[in-house]
Protein backbone atom coordinates (compact mmCIF):
# COMPACT_ATOMS: atom_id res chain seq x y z
CA UNK A 1 0.00 0.00 0.00
CA UNK A 2 1.25 3.82 -0.59
CA UNK A 3 1.72 4.54 2.75
CA UNK A 4 -0.32 1.66 4.06
CA UNK A 5 0.59 -1.90 2.92
CA UNK A 6 1.13 -0.77 2.77
CA UNK A 7 -1.88 -0.49 3.43
CA UNK A 8 -1.78 -1.06 2.63
CA UNK A 9 -7.09 -6.44 0.78
CA UNK A 10 -10.40 -8.67 -0.17
CA UNK A 11 -12.59 -9.92 -2.77
CA UNK A 12 -15.91 -11.57 -3.78
CA UNK A 13 -17.55 -15.16 -3.94
CA UNK A 14 -17.88 -17.57 -0.58
CA UNK A 15 -14.74 -17.49 1.09
CA UNK A 16 -13.50 -20.37 0.18
CA UNK A 17 -14.27 -20.21 -3.25
CA UNK A 18 -12.83 -17.05 -3.73
CA UNK A 19 -9.66 -17.91 -1.90
CA UNK A 20 -9.11 -20.69 -4.50
CA UNK A 21 -9.38 -18.22 -7.01
CA UNK A 22 -7.18 -15.86 -5.85
CA UNK A 23 -4.52 -18.83 -5.20
CA UNK A 24 -4.33 -20.01 -8.47
CA UNK A 25 -4.60 -16.59 -10.11
CA UNK A 26 -1.08 -15.67 -7.89
CA UNK A 27 0.27 -19.16 -8.43
CA UNK A 28 0.23 -18.20 -12.07
CA UNK A 29 1.68 -14.17 -11.33
CA UNK A 30 4.37 -15.31 -8.73
CA UNK A 31 6.11 -17.95 -10.39
CA UNK A 32 9.83 -17.69 -10.19
CA UNK A 33 9.90 -16.35 -7.00
CA UNK A 34 13.39 -17.65 -5.43
CA UNK A 35 12.01 -20.07 -3.04
CA UNK A 36 16.15 -20.85 -1.75
CA UNK A 37 16.29 -24.55 -1.26
CA UNK A 38 19.25 -25.25 -0.24
CA UNK A 39 19.55 -29.24 0.02
CA UNK A 40 22.22 -30.61 -2.50
CA UNK A 41 23.28 -34.17 -3.59
CA UNK A 42 24.94 -35.05 0.19
CA UNK A 43 22.55 -33.50 2.17
CA UNK A 44 21.28 -29.93 3.39
CA UNK A 45 24.46 -28.03 5.13
CA UNK A 46 25.05 -27.29 8.59
CA UNK A 47 23.29 -24.38 10.41
CA UNK A 48 25.81 -21.36 10.59
CA UNK A 49 27.36 -20.79 13.86
CA UNK A 50 26.00 -17.46 13.99
CA UNK A 51 22.11 -16.43 13.91
CA UNK A 52 21.81 -12.67 13.48
CA UNK A 53 20.09 -11.96 10.28
CA UNK A 54 21.26 -8.71 8.73
CA UNK A 55 18.33 -7.32 7.30
CA UNK A 56 17.88 -3.71 5.10
CA UNK A 57 14.71 -2.12 5.18
CA UNK A 58 15.39 -0.68 1.29
CA UNK A 59 13.62 2.72 0.51
CA UNK A 60 13.45 4.75 4.06
CA UNK A 61 15.04 6.72 6.47
CA UNK A 62 13.17 5.25 9.59
CA UNK A 63 10.01 3.27 10.23
CA UNK A 64 6.65 5.81 9.97
CA UNK A 65 4.90 4.06 12.58
CA UNK A 66 4.46 0.64 14.60
CA UNK A 67 1.09 1.41 15.35
CA UNK A 68 -0.89 -0.62 13.08
CA UNK A 69 -3.61 1.36 13.48
CA UNK A 70 -2.05 3.70 11.70
CA UNK A 71 -2.15 1.93 8.30
CA UNK A 72 2.07 1.11 8.13
CA UNK A 73 3.66 1.69 4.69
CA UNK A 74 5.07 -0.82 3.27
CA UNK A 75 8.91 -0.60 4.86
CA UNK A 76 7.09 -0.06 8.59
CA UNK A 77 5.15 -3.20 7.76
CA UNK A 78 8.34 -5.50 7.85
CA UNK A 79 8.94 -4.87 11.65
CA UNK A 80 5.20 -4.01 12.31
CA UNK A 81 5.08 -8.13 11.04
CA UNK A 82 7.33 -9.08 12.85
CA UNK A 83 6.34 -7.78 16.08
CA UNK A 84 2.47 -8.25 15.88
CA UNK A 85 0.32 -11.09 14.71
CA UNK A 86 -3.36 -11.62 15.01
CA UNK A 87 -6.27 -14.52 14.33
CA UNK A 88 -4.90 -15.35 11.28
CA UNK A 89 -2.16 -14.64 8.42
CA UNK A 90 -1.32 -16.34 5.14
CA UNK A 91 0.64 -18.56 3.49
CA UNK A 92 3.24 -18.14 0.65
CA UNK A 93 0.96 -18.59 -1.90
CA UNK A 94 -1.49 -16.29 -0.20
CA UNK A 95 -4.55 -18.65 1.33
CA UNK A 96 -5.70 -17.79 4.80
CA UNK A 97 -4.45 -20.13 7.28
CA UNK A 98 -4.58 -20.37 11.35
CA UNK A 99 -2.70 -18.01 13.64
CA UNK A 100 -3.76 -17.57 16.95
CA UNK A 101 -7.16 -19.06 16.63
CA UNK A 102 -9.83 -21.07 13.90
CA UNK A 103 -13.09 -20.03 13.07
CA UNK A 104 -16.57 -20.59 12.22
CA UNK A 105 -18.96 -18.53 9.85
CA UNK A 106 -22.56 -18.89 10.36
CA UNK A 107 -24.95 -19.82 7.32
CA UNK A 108 -25.76 -16.56 6.58
CA UNK A 109 -22.15 -15.43 6.48
CA UNK A 110 -22.87 -12.87 9.03
CA UNK A 111 -21.66 -14.15 12.37
CA UNK A 112 -17.74 -15.43 12.62
CA UNK A 113 -16.81 -17.14 15.77
CA UNK A 114 -13.30 -17.53 16.84
CA UNK A 115 -11.62 -20.11 18.79
CA UNK A 116 -8.44 -18.76 20.32
CA UNK A 117 -5.43 -20.68 21.30
CA UNK A 118 -4.83 -21.15 25.21
CA UNK A 119 -2.17 -19.25 27.01
CA UNK A 120 -1.82 -16.43 24.40
CA UNK A 121 0.39 -13.66 26.06
CA UNK A 122 2.18 -10.73 25.09
CA UNK A 123 6.18 -10.25 24.93
CA UNK A 124 6.27 -8.99 28.54
CA UNK A 125 3.89 -12.11 29.47
CA UNK A 126 0.90 -9.88 29.80
CA UNK A 127 -2.25 -12.46 28.82
CA UNK A 128 -3.77 -12.26 25.20
CA UNK A 129 -7.69 -13.41 25.64
CA UNK A 130 -11.18 -12.46 23.51
CA UNK A 131 -11.32 -9.31 25.49
CA UNK A 132 -7.91 -7.98 24.27
CA UNK A 133 -9.41 -8.13 20.48
CA UNK A 134 -12.28 -6.34 21.67
CA UNK A 135 -10.33 -3.35 23.19
CA UNK A 136 -8.08 -3.43 19.99
CA UNK A 137 -10.58 -3.26 17.23
CA UNK A 138 -12.49 -0.79 19.53
CA UNK A 139 -9.88 1.26 20.26
CA UNK A 140 -8.39 1.17 16.19
CA UNK A 141 -11.86 3.15 15.82
CA UNK A 142 -11.81 5.57 18.47
CA UNK A 143 -11.67 9.16 17.17
CA UNK A 144 -8.64 10.14 19.13
CA UNK A 145 -6.44 7.42 17.27
CA UNK A 146 -6.94 9.11 14.32
CA UNK A 147 -6.58 5.58 12.26
CA UNK A 148 -6.46 6.79 8.72
CA UNK A 149 -8.09 3.08 7.92
CA UNK A 150 -10.07 1.82 10.69
CA UNK A 151 -13.25 3.11 9.58
CA UNK A 152 -13.12 1.47 5.97
CA UNK A 153 -11.37 -1.95 7.24
CA UNK A 154 -13.83 -2.21 10.13
CA UNK A 155 -16.71 -0.72 7.61
CA UNK A 156 -18.84 -4.27 7.75
CA UNK A 157 -18.97 -5.04 11.42
CA UNK A 158 -21.75 -3.87 13.75
CA UNK A 159 -21.29 -1.14 15.69
CA UNK A 160 -18.40 0.52 13.99
CA UNK A 161 -19.92 3.71 12.79
CA UNK A 162 -20.84 5.02 16.59
CA UNK A 163 -17.34 3.93 17.47
CA UNK A 164 -15.65 6.00 14.72
CA UNK A 165 -18.73 8.97 15.17
CA UNK A 166 -17.49 9.09 18.96
CA UNK A 167 -21.04 7.69 20.03
CA UNK A 168 -19.92 4.87 21.52
CA UNK A 169 -16.31 3.48 22.82
CA UNK A 170 -16.78 -0.29 22.08
CA UNK A 171 -17.90 -2.10 18.79
CA UNK A 172 -21.58 -3.74 19.64
CA UNK A 173 -20.76 -6.33 16.92
CA UNK A 174 -17.44 -8.04 18.66
CA UNK A 175 -17.96 -9.87 21.97
CA UNK A 176 -16.07 -11.90 24.12
CA UNK A 177 -17.87 -15.10 24.57
CA UNK A 178 -15.28 -16.19 27.25
CA UNK A 179 -11.63 -15.80 27.62
CA UNK A 180 -11.42 -17.84 24.39
CA UNK A 181 -14.04 -17.05 22.37
CA UNK A 182 -14.40 -14.34 20.36
CA UNK A 183 -17.89 -13.42 17.65
CA UNK A 184 -18.13 -10.79 15.39
CA UNK A 185 -21.36 -9.94 13.72
CA UNK A 186 -21.19 -8.09 10.45
CA UNK A 187 -24.16 -6.08 8.94
CA UNK A 188 -24.08 -7.59 5.77
CA UNK A 189 -22.54 -10.54 4.54
CA UNK A 190 -18.72 -9.79 3.61
CA UNK A 191 -16.98 -12.52 1.60
CA UNK A 192 -13.30 -10.72 2.07
CA UNK A 193 -13.99 -9.76 6.02
CA UNK A 194 -11.66 -12.95 6.83
CA UNK A 195 -8.97 -12.08 4.37
CA UNK A 196 -8.68 -8.66 5.59
CA UNK A 197 -8.04 -9.80 9.44
CA UNK A 198 -4.90 -10.76 8.10
CA UNK A 199 -3.92 -6.94 8.34
CA UNK A 200 -1.90 -5.76 10.87
CA UNK A 201 -5.05 -3.14 11.99
CA UNK A 202 -6.19 -6.07 13.60
CA UNK A 203 -3.62 -7.50 15.71
CA UNK A 204 -4.06 -7.45 19.19
CA UNK A 205 -1.98 -4.48 21.12
CA UNK A 206 -1.24 -4.22 25.19
CA UNK A 207 -3.69 -2.19 26.31
CA UNK A 208 -1.72 -1.64 29.64
CA UNK A 209 1.24 -0.31 27.39
CA UNK A 210 -0.85 2.09 25.44
CA UNK A 211 -2.45 2.97 28.77
CA UNK A 212 1.09 3.76 29.96
CA UNK A 213 2.42 6.10 27.60
CA UNK A 214 -0.93 7.23 25.97
CA UNK A 215 -2.91 6.75 22.58
CA UNK A 216 -0.73 8.88 20.53
CA UNK A 217 2.86 8.49 22.03
CA UNK A 218 3.05 4.39 23.09
CA UNK A 219 4.43 3.40 19.57
CA UNK A 220 7.78 4.98 20.34
CA UNK A 221 8.06 3.08 23.21
CA UNK A 222 8.27 -0.28 21.98
CA UNK A 223 11.91 -1.14 23.08
CA UNK A 224 12.20 -3.66 25.64
CA UNK A 225 7.93 -3.52 26.61
CA UNK A 226 5.80 -6.09 25.61
CA UNK A 227 3.82 -4.17 22.82
CA UNK A 228 2.89 -7.36 20.20
CA UNK A 229 2.29 -11.14 19.97
CA UNK A 230 4.57 -11.82 16.91
CA UNK A 231 7.52 -13.74 16.80
CA UNK A 232 9.89 -10.81 18.02
CA UNK A 233 9.84 -8.17 20.17
CA UNK A 234 12.24 -4.67 19.61
CA UNK A 235 15.26 -4.62 21.64
CA UNK A 236 16.56 -1.60 20.66
CA UNK A 237 15.45 1.59 18.02
CA UNK A 238 18.15 3.80 17.05
CA UNK A 239 15.50 6.41 14.87
CA UNK A 240 17.04 6.68 11.57
CA UNK A 241 19.77 3.96 12.03
CA UNK A 242 18.39 1.03 12.39
CA UNK A 243 16.15 -1.41 14.91
CA UNK A 244 17.18 -4.46 16.54
CA UNK A 245 14.78 -7.71 17.15
CA UNK A 246 15.26 -10.43 19.15
CA UNK A 247 12.77 -13.48 19.25
CA UNK A 248 10.13 -12.77 21.47
CA UNK A 249 10.59 -15.55 25.04
CA UNK A 250 6.26 -15.82 24.96
CA UNK A 251 5.84 -16.56 21.72
CA UNK A 252 3.16 -19.02 20.99
CA UNK A 253 3.89 -20.50 17.75
CA UNK A 254 6.92 -22.82 16.42
CA UNK A 255 10.38 -21.99 18.16
CA UNK A 256 12.78 -19.09 16.18
CA UNK A 257 15.73 -20.14 15.00
CA UNK A 258 17.41 -16.73 14.96
CA UNK A 259 18.71 -15.15 17.79
CA UNK A 260 18.90 -11.53 16.17
CA UNK A 261 17.70 -9.58 13.47
CA UNK A 262 20.04 -6.16 12.55
CA UNK A 263 17.10 -3.89 10.60
CA UNK A 264 19.14 -1.27 8.57
CA UNK A 265 17.59 1.73 7.38
CA UNK A 266 18.35 2.19 3.86
CA UNK A 267 16.45 4.98 2.16
CA UNK A 268 18.38 5.08 -1.28
CA UNK A 269 17.93 1.33 -2.89
CA UNK A 270 20.88 1.50 -4.80
CA UNK A 271 23.41 2.66 -2.07
CA UNK A 272 21.83 -0.26 -0.49
CA UNK A 273 22.47 -2.41 -3.24
CA UNK A 274 26.07 -1.58 -3.27
CA UNK A 275 26.38 -2.28 0.80
CA UNK A 276 24.98 -5.90 -0.18
CA UNK A 277 28.11 -6.30 -2.48
CA UNK A 278 30.58 -5.16 0.16
CA UNK A 279 28.84 -8.09 2.48
CA UNK A 280 27.43 -5.45 5.07
CA UNK A 281 24.09 -8.03 4.50
CA UNK A 282 22.92 -11.03 4.38
CA UNK A 283 20.48 -10.22 1.51
CA UNK A 284 18.84 -7.16 -0.52
CA UNK A 285 15.57 -6.00 -1.96
CA UNK A 286 14.13 -3.69 -3.88
CA UNK A 287 16.41 -3.28 -6.18
CA UNK A 288 16.06 -0.35 -8.58
CA UNK A 289 16.15 -1.47 -12.66
CA UNK A 290 19.24 0.14 -13.24
CA UNK A 291 20.75 -2.10 -10.75
CA UNK A 292 19.11 -5.46 -11.91
CA UNK A 293 21.38 -5.50 -14.89
CA UNK A 294 23.96 -6.41 -13.00
CA UNK A 295 22.34 -7.90 -10.29
CA UNK A 296 20.27 -10.11 -12.19
CA UNK A 297 23.67 -12.17 -12.97
CA UNK A 298 24.43 -12.65 -9.31
CA UNK A 299 23.29 -15.69 -7.08
CA UNK A 300 20.02 -15.52 -5.87
CA UNK A 301 18.77 -13.40 -7.98
CA UNK A 302 15.19 -13.21 -8.48
CA UNK A 303 11.87 -11.20 -9.79
CA UNK A 304 8.78 -11.56 -8.91
CA UNK A 305 5.22 -9.90 -9.94
CA UNK A 306 3.88 -8.26 -7.50
CA UNK A 307 -0.02 -7.19 -6.08
CA UNK A 308 1.40 -3.47 -6.48
CA UNK A 309 0.76 -0.39 -8.85
CA UNK A 310 2.61 2.76 -8.91
CA UNK A 311 0.11 5.68 -9.72
CA UNK A 312 0.05 9.07 -10.38
CA UNK A 313 -2.76 11.91 -8.23
CA UNK A 314 -3.55 15.48 -8.51
CA UNK A 315 -5.03 18.08 -6.33
CA UNK A 316 -8.40 18.24 -8.02
CA UNK A 317 -9.31 20.94 -6.17
CA UNK A 318 -7.35 23.86 -7.37
CA UNK A 319 -6.72 24.71 -11.16
CA UNK A 320 -5.07 23.54 -13.24
CA UNK A 321 -6.24 19.85 -12.00
CA UNK A 322 -9.75 20.78 -10.90
CA UNK A 323 -11.02 20.50 -14.64
CA UNK A 324 -11.03 16.90 -16.00
CA UNK A 325 -9.59 17.66 -19.45
CA UNK A 326 -6.36 18.75 -17.79
CA UNK A 327 -6.28 15.56 -15.91
CA UNK A 328 -6.67 13.22 -19.28
CA UNK A 329 -4.30 15.65 -21.14
CA UNK A 330 -1.53 14.32 -18.59
CA UNK A 331 -2.33 10.82 -18.92
CA UNK A 332 -2.80 10.96 -22.86
CA UNK A 333 0.89 12.66 -22.78
CA UNK A 334 2.13 10.12 -20.34
CA UNK A 335 4.33 7.12 -22.39
CA UNK A 336 3.86 4.12 -20.27
CA UNK A 337 5.49 1.63 -22.38
CA UNK A 338 8.38 3.77 -23.59
CA UNK A 339 9.36 4.22 -19.76
CA UNK A 340 8.84 0.84 -18.56
CA UNK A 341 10.82 -0.63 -21.91
CA UNK A 342 13.43 2.58 -22.12
CA UNK A 343 14.20 3.87 -18.40
CA UNK A 344 12.76 0.66 -16.22
CA UNK A 345 14.41 -1.80 -18.13
CA UNK A 346 10.73 -3.99 -18.28
CA UNK A 347 11.13 -4.53 -14.70
CA UNK A 348 7.57 -3.21 -14.76
CA UNK A 349 4.41 -4.17 -16.76
CA UNK A 350 2.81 -0.52 -18.29
CA UNK A 351 -0.64 -0.21 -16.19
CA UNK A 352 -3.89 0.49 -18.15
CA UNK A 353 -5.86 -0.60 -14.81
CA UNK A 354 -5.38 0.44 -11.26
CA UNK A 355 -5.58 -3.07 -9.83
CA UNK A 356 -2.98 -5.35 -11.42
CA UNK A 357 -2.63 -8.76 -12.24
CA UNK A 358 -3.66 -11.65 -10.14
CA UNK A 359 -6.43 -9.53 -8.53
CA UNK A 360 -9.67 -10.33 -8.51
CA UNK A 361 -11.21 -7.49 -10.83
CA UNK A 362 -8.44 -7.65 -13.41
CA UNK A 363 -9.46 -6.38 -16.78
CA UNK A 364 -6.85 -7.19 -18.58
CA UNK A 365 -8.43 -5.80 -22.00
CA UNK A 366 -9.43 -2.30 -20.38
CA UNK A 367 -7.72 0.05 -22.60
CA UNK A 368 -7.26 2.98 -20.61
CA UNK A 369 -5.90 6.32 -21.24
CA UNK A 370 -3.09 5.46 -24.10
CA UNK A 371 -0.74 7.52 -25.21
CA UNK A 372 -1.63 10.41 -27.46
CA UNK A 373 0.53 13.08 -27.35
CA UNK A 374 -2.07 14.93 -30.45
CA UNK A 375 -4.88 14.16 -28.25
CA UNK A 376 -3.18 15.01 -24.79
CA UNK A 377 -2.40 18.93 -26.53
CA UNK A 378 -6.00 19.13 -27.73
CA UNK A 379 -7.51 18.49 -24.63
CA UNK A 380 -5.49 21.03 -22.39
CA UNK A 381 -5.67 23.66 -24.93
CA UNK A 382 -9.70 23.00 -24.70
CA UNK A 383 -9.21 24.63 -21.30
CA UNK A 384 -6.14 26.86 -21.65
CA UNK A 385 -5.58 28.02 -25.30
CA UNK A 386 -2.73 29.78 -24.46
CA UNK A 387 -0.61 27.04 -22.67
CA UNK A 388 1.55 29.45 -20.63
CA UNK A 389 -1.16 30.77 -18.71
CA UNK A 390 -1.26 27.08 -17.56
CA UNK A 391 -0.80 27.87 -13.48
CA UNK A 392 2.55 26.38 -12.14
CA UNK A 393 3.01 22.81 -12.08
CA UNK A 394 5.82 20.58 -9.80
CA UNK A 395 5.59 17.02 -9.81
CA UNK A 396 6.39 15.65 -5.95
CA UNK A 397 7.73 12.12 -5.31
CA UNK A 398 9.29 9.90 -2.88
CA UNK A 399 13.15 9.68 -3.65
CA UNK A 400 13.30 6.03 -2.42
CA UNK A 401 10.00 4.92 -5.04
CA UNK A 402 11.09 6.89 -7.75
CA UNK A 403 14.63 7.31 -9.50
CA UNK A 404 15.87 10.55 -10.93
CA UNK A 405 16.25 9.20 -14.26
CA UNK A 406 12.20 8.14 -14.21
CA UNK A 407 10.76 11.89 -12.74
CA UNK A 408 12.93 13.12 -15.60
CA UNK A 409 11.35 11.18 -18.36
CA UNK A 410 8.51 11.82 -17.26
CA UNK A 411 9.17 15.59 -16.84
CA UNK A 412 10.11 15.21 -20.84
CA UNK A 413 7.07 13.17 -21.70
CA UNK A 414 4.37 16.47 -20.30
CA UNK A 415 6.64 18.69 -21.21
CA UNK A 416 7.04 17.78 -24.96
CA UNK A 417 3.68 16.71 -24.99
CA UNK A 418 1.82 19.45 -23.80
CA UNK A 419 4.60 22.62 -23.87
CA UNK A 420 4.12 23.13 -20.26
CA UNK A 421 7.07 23.33 -17.95
CA UNK A 422 6.68 20.95 -14.74
CA UNK A 423 8.90 21.55 -12.05
CA UNK A 424 10.38 18.14 -10.16
CA UNK A 425 10.57 17.66 -6.31
CA UNK A 426 11.99 15.12 -4.41
CA UNK A 427 11.10 14.48 -1.18
CA UNK A 428 12.52 11.49 1.57
CA UNK A 429 9.97 9.01 1.67
CA UNK A 430 8.36 9.44 5.60
CA UNK A 431 8.50 13.16 4.95
CA UNK A 432 6.47 12.54 1.62
CA UNK A 433 3.76 10.23 3.21
CA UNK A 434 3.30 13.25 5.66
CA UNK A 435 2.22 15.61 3.15
CA UNK A 436 0.35 13.41 1.03
CA UNK A 437 -1.84 12.64 4.11
CA UNK A 438 -2.55 16.47 4.93
CA UNK A 439 -3.17 17.29 0.90
CA UNK A 440 -0.17 19.69 0.80
CA UNK A 441 1.12 17.19 -3.18
CA UNK A 442 -0.12 19.14 -6.22
CA UNK A 443 1.17 16.55 -8.28
CA UNK A 444 2.33 13.28 -6.78
CA UNK A 445 3.46 9.99 -7.44
CA UNK A 446 2.09 6.85 -5.20
CA UNK A 447 2.28 3.01 -4.48
CA UNK A 448 -0.56 1.07 -3.71
CA UNK A 449 -0.05 -2.97 -2.44
CA UNK A 450 -2.73 -5.67 -2.17
CA UNK A 451 -3.62 -5.26 1.75
CA UNK A 452 -5.78 -8.44 1.24
CA UNK A 453 -7.39 -9.12 -2.25
CA UNK A 454 -10.22 -7.40 -2.75
CA UNK A 455 -10.87 -4.56 -5.30
CA UNK A 456 -12.50 -2.95 -2.03
CA UNK A 457 -8.69 -2.24 -0.73
CA UNK A 458 -8.21 -0.66 -4.19
CA UNK A 459 -10.82 1.11 -5.29
CA UNK A 460 -13.02 2.33 -2.05
CA UNK A 461 -10.48 2.64 0.34
CA UNK A 462 -8.21 5.01 -1.65
CA UNK A 463 -10.99 7.05 -3.89
CA UNK A 464 -14.14 7.09 -2.28
CA UNK A 465 -14.51 10.89 -1.91
CA UNK A 466 -14.84 10.46 1.63
CA UNK A 467 -11.66 8.08 1.91
CA UNK A 468 -8.90 9.63 3.97
CA UNK A 469 -6.49 8.09 1.48
CA UNK A 470 -8.06 9.98 -1.39
CA UNK A 471 -4.53 12.00 -1.75
CA UNK A 472 -6.00 13.88 -4.67
CA UNK A 473 -9.47 14.82 -3.35
CA UNK A 474 -11.03 13.52 -6.25
CA UNK A 475 -14.74 13.27 -5.88
CA UNK A 476 -17.12 11.19 -8.55
CA UNK A 477 -20.91 10.81 -7.67
CA UNK A 478 -21.51 8.10 -9.88
CA UNK A 479 -18.03 6.27 -8.71
CA UNK A 480 -19.13 6.49 -5.07
CA UNK A 481 -22.79 5.04 -5.37
CA UNK A 482 -21.10 2.06 -7.63
CA UNK A 483 -18.69 1.05 -5.49
CA UNK A 484 -21.62 1.69 -2.65
CA UNK A 485 -23.52 -0.84 -4.35
CA UNK A 486 -20.84 -3.18 -4.92
CA UNK A 487 -21.00 -3.73 -1.25
CA UNK A 488 -24.61 -4.54 -1.26
CA UNK A 489 -23.66 -7.16 -4.08
CA UNK A 490 -22.31 -10.71 -3.86
CA UNK A 491 -20.23 -12.70 -6.76
CA UNK A 492 -19.67 -11.76 -10.39
CA UNK A 493 -22.07 -8.81 -9.90
CA UNK A 494 -20.29 -7.38 -6.90
CA UNK A 495 -16.68 -7.69 -9.53
CA UNK A 496 -18.95 -6.29 -12.69
CA UNK A 497 -19.53 -2.92 -10.36
CA UNK A 498 -16.32 -3.03 -9.40
CA UNK A 499 -15.22 -3.21 -13.04
CA UNK A 500 -17.43 0.06 -13.77
CA UNK A 501 -16.48 1.91 -10.73
CA UNK A 502 -12.72 1.41 -11.77
CA UNK A 503 -12.93 2.31 -15.38
CA UNK A 504 -14.57 5.88 -14.31
CA UNK A 505 -11.95 6.48 -12.19
CA UNK A 506 -9.44 5.91 -14.75
CA UNK A 507 -11.46 8.07 -17.39
CA UNK A 508 -11.78 10.61 -15.12
CA UNK A 509 -7.90 10.10 -13.45
CA UNK A 510 -8.57 10.17 -10.45
CA UNK A 511 -5.91 7.60 -9.90
CA UNK A 512 -3.42 8.01 -13.44
CA UNK A 513 -1.83 4.19 -13.35
CA UNK A 514 1.67 4.08 -14.61
CA UNK A 515 3.04 0.41 -14.23
CA UNK A 516 2.44 -2.94 -12.40
CA UNK A 517 5.18 -3.62 -10.00
CA UNK A 518 7.71 -6.37 -9.52
CA UNK A 519 9.79 -7.15 -6.62
CA UNK A 520 13.94 -7.87 -7.49
CA UNK A 521 15.57 -9.38 -4.73
CA UNK A 522 18.87 -11.22 -4.33
CA UNK A 523 18.78 -14.24 -1.47
CA UNK A 524 21.67 -16.10 -1.77
CA UNK A 525 21.93 -19.62 -0.38
CA UNK A 526 22.78 -19.22 2.67
CA UNK A 527 19.88 -17.12 4.08
CA UNK A 528 17.61 -19.73 4.80
CA UNK A 529 13.56 -19.63 4.36
CA UNK A 530 13.14 -16.21 3.22
CA UNK A 531 11.47 -15.59 -0.22
CA UNK A 532 9.79 -13.21 -2.03
CA UNK A 533 5.44 -13.72 -3.44
CA UNK A 534 2.81 -11.17 -4.37
CA UNK A 535 2.87 -9.26 -1.00
CA UNK A 536 6.53 -8.92 -1.55
CA UNK A 537 9.23 -10.14 1.57
CA UNK A 538 7.71 -13.32 2.86
CA UNK A 539 9.13 -15.17 5.83
CA UNK A 540 6.15 -17.26 6.91
CA UNK A 541 6.39 -18.11 11.16
CA UNK A 542 10.15 -16.92 11.11
CA UNK A 543 10.74 -20.15 12.46
CA UNK A 544 12.20 -21.68 9.41
CA UNK A 545 14.49 -18.58 8.38
CA UNK A 546 17.86 -19.30 9.54
CA UNK A 547 21.25 -18.66 8.90
CA UNK A 548 23.56 -21.55 6.86
CA UNK A 549 27.14 -22.06 6.96
CA UNK A 550 28.40 -20.33 3.85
Amino acid sequence: MQPYSRSTTAWRLPSCVLFLSVTLLLLAACGGGNTNNTSTPSGTPAPAASQILRLPNVGTADLQTLDPAQGPDANSAVAVNMVYSGLVRTDKNLNIIPDQATWQISPDGKTYTFKLKPDLSFSDGTPVTARTYVYTWSRALLPAVGSPIASFFAAPIVGSDEVASGKSKTLAGVKALDDQTLQVTLKQQTPYFLSARTTSIFDPLNQKVIEQFGQTNWAQHVADTGVGTGPFMVKEWQHNVRMILVPNPHYYGNKVRLSEVDMSFVNDPSTSFKAYRAGQYDFVWNITPADQQMAKGLPGFSRTPLLQSDLLFFDNTKPPFNNIAVRQAFAYATDKNTLASAVLKDAVTPAQTIIPPGMPGYQPDYPGLSYDSNKAKSLLQSVYPDVTKVPSITFSYPSSQVSSAEASALQAMWQTALGVQVKLRSVELNAYNDETAKHLVQFGFTQWSADFPDPYDWLTLNLLSTANNNNGQWHNAQFDQTVQQAEKTTGEDRIKLYNQAEQIAVSEVGWLPLDHQSMAAIIPSKVHGVTVNGNGLFFGDWSDVYMLQR
